[in-house]
Parts: structure tokens; C-alpha cells; sequence
């Protein structure tokens, strides 16, 4: 019983902190991704913070 008791701690324990780093994660990501620039010049993009001269740049939407 104990044995199983233990085993069912760890296992919420692992998946507590999965979460937890999935969270600071997306959190962080979030924070870079805001107010940024999606340029594309024919075939290439780049993701940028200022407007690239002569590519067509447009405010970066995105979502998890």
C-alpha cells in the first residue's frame, strides 16, 4: 500500500511540474513574440521587431 501510495505521488509530482514548465514556457514565449514584425520577401520570412525596407511586414499574429 505504501509502495503505491508513493508511486501515485511521484507520479502527480512529474506531472505538476510538466505543467509548471509548460507554463513558463508559453508565459515566455508570449513575452518575445509580442508586438513583432512577420517579413516575407518572395520566399523567405523572417520574424523582426522593425519593418524590413522592400519586404512586406505585418504585425506577427499568433496563438497557441
Amino acid at each position: 500500500m505504501l509502495r503505491k501510495a508513493l508511486t501515485l505521488g511521484i507520479v502527480f509530482i512529474l506531472a505538476l511540474s510538466l505543467l509548471l514548465v509548460s507554463m513558463v514556457t508559453c508565459f515566455t514565449y508570449e513575452a518575445q513574440a509580442h508586438d513583432r514584425l512577420i517579413c516575407t520577401c518572395g520566399e523567405e520570412v523572417k520574424i523582426v521587431d522593425e519593418p524590413i525596407d522592400g519586404w512586406s511586414c505585418s504585425f506577427w499574429s499568433h496563438g497557441h
